[in-house]
């Protein structure tokens, strides 16, 4: 059946090539055998608009969530009623709070789903887990946004890289040479080494699950090749935007 639902939405530009995966999540988890069977979608990508997040969360300036805004209004204007933010960092509350709150004022008919509840609602209802592991950017770590969905008071314990390791993401996503954000396509060995082994030393820790919470990672490994459950958020909110906006089309 040709489908005439309104577009999903997605805000990239967080990085730009996160936001096209993204696109490329829901078309991967959609049934269809033609073209008019997909979904309807808009990607705005307007990095102009919104500065580096962990750059704001570690030295301060411009709020990011303006930026979030403005191309959320695009995105509305476009027809678009659930979106989703393509960046793990944009969800620290200093960040989201505001954006979600201008949402709720100035466009109350627009949702955006929030990717760092959506991991932590798989993790607790489809694993039997309670190490997690996880990789992100600084901002993300500092602002332990992930540690407000995976609370210790459930039972749970979050793995994060010691100092070095966490640099060592750092470089494996901004270094200019072989960051992800400077070269995607394709990634860098380097940068791939450096994540590869620090989930490795997250599983050595104890990690039952590892959760890649920045939108470069999954685009530098692929989670079918480790013994524990590599969760990439981005997905998981993919296939729930799906469940929103029609869910007979969601692939098992």
């Amino acid at each position: 059946m040709q489908n005439s639902t309104a577009p999903i939405g997605v805000i990239g530009g967080v990085g730009p090539y996160a936001g096209l995966e993204f696109i490329k999540y829901i078309f991967n988890n959609t049934l269809a055998v033609k073209d008019q069977d997909h979904l309807n979608c808009v990607l705005v990508s307007c990095p102009s608009l919104i500065p580096d997040r962990t750059g704001y969360l570690l030295a301060g300036g411009e709020n990011p969530a303006e930026g979030l805004f403005e191309s959320a209004v695009m995105l509305h204007r476009a027809g678009a009623r659930h979106a989703v933010v393509a960046c793990n960092t944009a969800h620290s509350e200093r960040i989201f709070g505001p954006f979600r709150a201008k949402i709720a004022e100035l466009l109350p008919d627009f949702t955006v789903v929030n990717m760092l509840e959506t991991c932590a609602r798989y993790i607790k209802e489809s694993l039997r887990c309670v190490q997690i592991g996880l990789l992100a950017t600084k901002g993300t770590h500092q602002s332990r946004v992930y540690h407000e969905y995976l609370r210790e008071d459930e039972g749970f314990t979050l793995l994060e890289p010691e100092e070095l390791g966490r640099e060592k993401i750092h470089e494996a996503i901004y270094n200019e040479r072989f960051g992800i954000k400077a070269h995607s396509q394709p990634v860098k060995p380097q940068a791939r080494n450096h994540i590869i082994y620090e989930i490795y030393r997250l599983m050595d820790r104890g990690a039952q699950a590892v959760i890649l919470g920045c939108t470069e990672l999954p685009l530098a490994v692929n989670s079918e090749d480790f013994s524990v459950p590599v969760l990439d958020p981005g997905e998981l909110t993919a296939r729930r935007l799906i469940a929103l906006s029609a869910p007979e089309k969601l692939l098992p």
